[in-house]
């Protein structure tokens, strides 16, 4: 669990990661403000299948009731001639998507932010971006386009898993089992059965045996892909790796830059002010803000100047570190365009850029300039160096994912466990061959245990939890160091492999997951996995739904207004 997505099951993140390249230019009609933008963006890592029911911490919504009983038996769309989603299991993962979107819009909703959505409403009675043709879609649709879409790959891959012959090993079973009775537990706590704290929870249908039957298909769908996506990254020889870095350096290369933001006011009209009153105000104000960063470029004659100029621009903000709040480093050419523009990360990776460049950009779109940006340069466009490591995860609790919530006790008892099988690994051979033995054995972080406990590709930017990050990159680390790391999710005994120019690691994961794509593109085009969706079942299960989910979520607005006053 060093990696904090994976949480996820990887063939979710596939299933994300195309959606959004095919959303990609539906979502730029979209009307949302930036921070509007930005949760979107986080919402197509989150809001995926969950397959585990959630309860603690999270809001569960109980939805469903016996006078909108779903039909075990009625079909909502098939594949081909075998496989078959019924509505009771179309409804679940309905559900779970709303739930975890209106999750999120409720927490940052706490913070102020918008999440584009209103958690206060029915998906019905809101929208949520556009559809093929450009046109304002509903959440509700939304949501039921995701499920179908998520399922569908979902009930593919496994099926190809089982002709494959993958089942359920021991270790797995074992998870399986605690999770259930782990909930169990939950539900005796709430004066329930398990079987009546799931219906209770998600409606008619819903039980336990449901309940196995969906993290059986998630572990071996899991472990499936994870299996397929390394067959695929170690099939490409270094020369084809080569061949596609050197098509285009700039796309795996990075800067280390610094930015200082101007920000425009957005005006509003005031009484009587027609619009080309209001639209000469505006330009009026960009053009004083425009004049206020030109004079602070001037100054910017180094880094120290630079940082000097931010500081005093944010002297009222308590706490400011310029040095923190302005750096980019390791930054894609992504990463430059997301902050600043395109135009900017044009300029920061051309070949002639060097340290101590510095410019000026206009941000915007459609003639509305909303902020000028000053980017520095520390180090132009250069090739970053990744790690590589294998670790033995020690998790606090039986489930990594809750180690958070771990006590004083199995803390100390997971440390103990660690020490154990790192001293067990120095009176052997200490070799990097039984340490990966070690992790296939021992290692409780799924994702890689299998291969040893190798985890490749790790950059200073990368998103693993800062201890295991910190430790993997640190510069004065040699090969076959080791040594112990504890992060949010227990213990991870470390030993470090070596490093190599990031793009190598990156390079063959893209082109993996487009390989991968393309075979799922394929399955889903053939006529053994062929959609047939009936679309009044569909809309009536979703009718259904939200009838309910709309009488509940009443409930919970009039208690949260009575709480307010």
């Amino acid at each position: 669990m060093a990696n904090k997505d994976t949480q996820r099951t990887s063939a979710e993140s596939y299933r994300d990661d195309r959606k959004a390249r095919l959303a990609q230019s539906a979502k730029k009609s979209q009307k949302k403000s930036e921070k509007s933008k930005a949760a979107a963006k986080i919402v197509k890592m989150v809001v995926a299948i969950v397959l585990a029911v959630v309860v603690a911490g999270g809001i569960v919504w109980k939805v469903l009731d016996d006078t909108a009983a779903i039909k075990k038996n009625t079909t909502v769309f098939s594949l081909g001639d075998d496989i078959r989603v019924s509505e009771v299991e179309f409804t679940y993962y309905y559900s779970q998507y709303l739930n975890n979107i209106y999750s999120y819009a409720q927490q940052y909703a706490m913070y102020g932010m918008d999440f584009g959505i209103d958690p206060t409403k029915s998906p019905d009675e809101q929208n949520y971006g556009t559809d093929a043709d450009g046109k304002e879609m509903l959440l509700s649709d939304y949501l039921k386009n995701e499920t179908i879409s998520a399922l569908q790959t979902y009930k593919i891959l496994y099926a190809e898993a089982i002709k494959a012959g993958y089942k359920l090993t021991d270790d797995e079973q074992k998870s399986i089992d605690d999770q259930v009775e782990e909930l169990r537990n939950t539900a005796a706590e709430n004066k329930y059965s398990l079987n009546a704290y799931l219906k209770a929870s998600y409606g008619k249908g819903i039980n336990e045996k449901f309940l196995r039957k969906q993290l059986e298909m998630q572990n071996i769908v899991s472990r499936y892909q994870s299996d397929t996506s390394k067959k695929l990254t170690d099939s490409y020889s270094a020369a084809d790796i080569k061949a596609v870095y050197d098509k285009d350096h700039s796309a795996y290369n990075a800067v280390d830059a610094r930015t200082l933001s101007f920000s425009v006011e957005t005006l509003t009209a005031k009484d009587g002010e027609t619009s080309e009153q209001l639209a000469a105000r505006q330009k009026a104000a960009a053009a004083k803000v425009k004049k206020e960063a030109e004079k602070a470029l001037s100054t910017c004659t180094s880094e120290k100047a630079f940082l000097e100029q931010a500081k005093k621009k944010n002297s009222s903000t308590e706490n400011y570190d310029a040095e923190s709040a302005t750096a980019l480093n390791e930054a894609a050419k992504s990463t430059i365009i997301s902050y600043v523009s395109e135009d900017a990360a044009k300029w920061a990776f051309d070949s002639a850029r060097k340290a101590g460049d510095v410019k000026l950009f206009e941000v915007g779109s459609n003639g509305n300039v909303s902020s000028y940006v000053i980017l520095y340069i520390n180090k132009g466009s250069y090739a970053p160096m990744a790690s590589n490591v294998r670790h033995i995860l020690i998790s606090f609790t039986d489930n990594a994912s809750s180690s958070s919530e771990a006590t004083d006790e199995q803390k100390k008892a997971a440390k103990a466990s660690a020490d154990k099988i790192y001293k067990e690994w120095q009176s052997g051979a200490k070799t990097e061959d039984s340490f990966a033995a070690l992790a296939k054995e021992k290692s409780k972080d799924t994702g890689s245990a299998a291969d040893g406990g190798l985890i490749s590709g790790i950059t200073s930017s990368a998103n693993y939890v800062e201890s295991f990050r910190n430790w993997a990159t640190d510069s004065s680390r040699k090969v076959g160091d080791t040594g112990i790391v504890e992060s949010e999710y227990g213990y991870h005994i470390m030993y470090y492999s070596g490093s190599d120019y990031a793009w190598k690691s990156a390079i063959r994961s893209a082109k993996a997951r487009e390989d991968f794509e393309k075979q799922l593109n394929e399955l889903e085009g053939s006529d053994e996995y062929k959609l047939n969706k009936k679309d009044k079942n569909i809309d009536k299960a979703v009718k259904d739904f939200l009838k309910t989910f709309k009488q509940r979520l009443a409930m919970s607005n009039s208690t949260a207004k009575k709480s307010s006053h």
